[in-house]
């Protein structure tokens, strides 16, 4: 027991932290598929969260899980094991990346698993260092998971080529083979020099959202653009999670 709760807060577990709709003047013009900027005062919140599907539906037309697993610091057998007992165990969205050097072993899992293709959510990400050529980026990723096509795929981080590499995963949307687009540690000062810049309007932005990094001032204008936010590291990074769970109460329930 100890190993399983251990292993899971190293994992960056992921968790969707609310959804809303997009305002008749954030939706994309059919004319010319660009994003209007303009924002109302209220947005409509035609798009919500399902509780007892457990599924919030995206701004892209394809429902995502509110809840799910992050790989972060899982490789080999143990990133495949832990996968693999977390699809057992009802989890259907998995969290992968390129700089996480295990798209490889979640591909592996994700096939493996006998369930449908259709009912698991698979999110990998492009790292700054690979902005500079997103097409191979892409297919590299495309390879590695061997999943069919790929349910969203998001910028790491703000960097160089960062819009030209989200253009590129436009294309990649046009051709099929990712459904999702979205952003990862974008806040307001980025997402304001960068929306405008682009045609597809995000589908969600994942940050690091916990009880010690609230981000009470980020996520009500995530939210006002018709974007999903979901935060990694729910259970406390960046040196918290002694402060929920210490050592003491895992030796308890272990």
């Amino acid at each position: 027991m100890k190993k399983w709760i251990c292993m899971a807060l190293s994992c960056a577990f992921v968790l969707a932290v609310s959804g809303c709709g997009r305002s008749e003047n954030q939706k994309m013009t059919e004319d010319n598929g660009h994003m209007d900027s303009g924002r109302s005062e209220t947005v409509e919140e035609s798009i919500s969260f399902d509780f007892e599907s457990k599924r919030v539906m995206l701004n892209s037309g394809y429902e995502m899980p509110i809840y799910g697993l992050g790989t972060y610091s899982l490789t080999g057998e143990v990133c495949v094991d832990s996968v693999t007992a977390a699809l057992n165990s009802g989890v259907r969205l998995i969290d992968t990346a390129y700089m996480y050097h295990n798209e490889e072993s979640v591909g592996e899992a994700v096939r493996n698993s006998g369930i449908p293709r259709e009912e698991i959510f698979v999110i990998t990400k492009l790292y700054p260092n690979q902005f500079s050529n997103p097409e191979a980026a892409i297919e590299e990723a495309l390879a590695k998971l061997d999943i069919e096509y790929i349910d969203m795929m998001l910028l790491h981080h703000p960097g160089t080529g960062d819009v030209d590499a989200y253009l590129a995963m436009e294309k990649a949307v046009e051709d099929g083979k990712i459904r999702s687009l979205g952003l990862s540690n974008w806040y307001v000062e980025e997402l304001e020099e960068f929306l405008p810049q682009v045609n597809i309007t995000p589908a969600l932005v994942q940050n690091e959202i916990h009880p010690y990094y609230q981000e009470n001032d980020v996520i009500p204008y995530i939210h006002g653009l018709g974007i999903v936010v979901q935060g990694w590291y729910p259970l406390g990074g960046r040196g918290y999670t002694a402060e929920l769970l210490n050592n003491e109460v895992i030796t308890e329930i272990a």
